[in-house]
């Protein structure tokens, strides 16, 4: 029973031992009580990029409970099978901000309880889009009138078939003065990998939780496939120390200019989230939007959410862009006719760099955001920059439905990277 260590305490209510985190200056004074575990927070200007600020216990689930909730987001696919309990946490985390310093992220970790195998991977899950505004981040799902995403539901699951999951937010929701950091891959990428830092760093100094395995996998829905694949393109350079075995995308979005193109109504949360990471004069979004969108662009774009968005903007090339920037969308002449934009897609275009991991893709074929066609072609890309590549697609899954869809899958490959099988490949097929 390798992660049941509270026998001598209640089971919702864990007696967690005070420990030291690596580099922080302070104790984490853990103390168990009827409603959670919580403790003295470090500053953030005294953190460093993946090291743990605050852990704070929350529930135990069994597995009936995890595979109850699981229901709205798995839909048509079904109850997803359960081994264990899950115990689930807070975790806030330091990473690197947009200026260089250092920022304060929150995340959700489910830990399994009694897992059937001795150790467990470290999956780091990207959510898909949200929206920009604090409101909007996927940590405050629950305060929401609907969930955007049911994640929660969706991602104990992993843990109650033996897989250590952590759920951060990205960087800008913990920031009142911006929005999100949008498609920002280098941000994503250093959230995600901190985020295992994080991770790892707590089980280290925890004896409580258990033993993690020496592989972490990146994943995500949607942008949070571009975020699991930018997380593998600067893992060597910024985070070597993280086993990093490989990255999963569900409806993956990793090149932008492509969604621009196929998710028009997506083009202002861009827009709005670039025009404050790289700046209005470089972004440009009077030479992009029909002139309809661009009064609004602060008000709609930066602070709604993601369900009100899409009922805001249209999913048409025609009616969201100028004329002219339409024209060269479809054409594919941006370099020449919108070069500053252009060189931004090339930028924060993920999993090309050739880092040669192994990954996992699941795409729907009835996909109206993410096409087959481009999917495709990022599949063989990867392989041809020495990736083993397994690519599935369900003909009837539309975009969201990548996740149940590709659960299943997803598990055994977790678990075969952590196990050191070779990785099965499609990329002859």
């Amino acid at each position: 029973m390798p992660y049941d260590r509270f026998r001598s305490a209640s089971l919702t209510a864990p007696n967690l031992r005070t420990h030291l985190v690596a580099g922080a200056a302070a104790l984490l004074a853990l103390a168990a009580t009827a409603t959670g575990v919580a403790q003295q927070p470090v500053e953030a200007a005294d953190a460093t990029p993946g090291q743990v600020v605050e852990v704070t216990y929350e529930e135990r689930l069994s597995a009936e409970q995890v595979q109850a909730a699981a229901a709205a987001s798995f839909g048509r696919y079904g109850p997803p099978e359960t081994e264990n309990a899950v115990d689930v946490y807070g975790l806030r985390f330091a990473t690197t901000g947009l200026d260089g310093g250092t920022v304060v992220v929150p995340a959700t970790l489910f830990v399994p309880v009694e897992p059937s195998r001795e150790r467990a991977p470290l999956y780091v899950f990207g959510s898909g889009t949200t929206g920009l505004a604090d409101v909007c981040a996927p940590s405050r799902e629950a305060d929401l009138p609907a969930p955007l995403g049911d994640y929660r539901g969706y991602l104990a699951p992993y843990a109650a078939r033996g897989i250590v999951t952590v759920f951060p937010d990205y960087l800008g929701f913990e920031d009142p003065d911006r929005p999100q950091a949008y498609f920002h891959a280098a941000s994503e990428a250093h959230v995600l990998l901190d985020a295992a830092r994080a991770v790892r760093t707590t089980f280290e100094e925890a004896i409580w939780m258990g033993t993690l395995e020496e592989a972490v996998v990146t994943g995500g829905y949607s942008q949070g496939g571009h975020a699991a694949f930018a997380a593998a393109d600067r893992v060597a350079d910024y985070a070597p120390e993280v086993p990093l075995a490989g990255a999963i995308g569900y409806a993956a979005t990793t090149d932008v200019e492509a969604l621009f193109r196929e998710g028009p109504y997506y083009a202002p949360y861009v827009l709005a989230a670039w025009s404050s990471v790289y700046g209005v004069d470089r972004v440009r979004p009077k030479t992009v939007l029909a002139e309809r969108w661009l009064p609004s662009l602060q008000r709609e774009a930066v602070q709604v959410c993601v369900d009100r968005a899409q009922q805001v903007y249209p999913f048409d090339v025609d009616a969201m862009f100028d004329a002219a920037f339409a024209d060269s969308l479809r054409r594919g002449t941006l370099d020449a006719t919108h070069p500053e934009l252009h060189a931004l897609f090339r930028e924060n275009r993920t999993g090309l760099s050739g880092h040669g991991l192994p990954a996992l893709v699941v795409q729907g074929g009835n996909d109206v955001i993410v096409h087959d066609a481009t999917q495709e072609r990022f599949v063989q890309a990867l392989c041809g920059l020495g990736s083993d590549v397994r690519y599935l697609n369900d003909p009837v899954a539309r975009h969201r439905d990548t996740r149940p869809a590709g659960f299943e899958a997803a598990v055994g490959w977790i678990h075969d990277r952590a196990a050191g099988v070779p990785a099965p490949s499609t990329c002859g097929e």
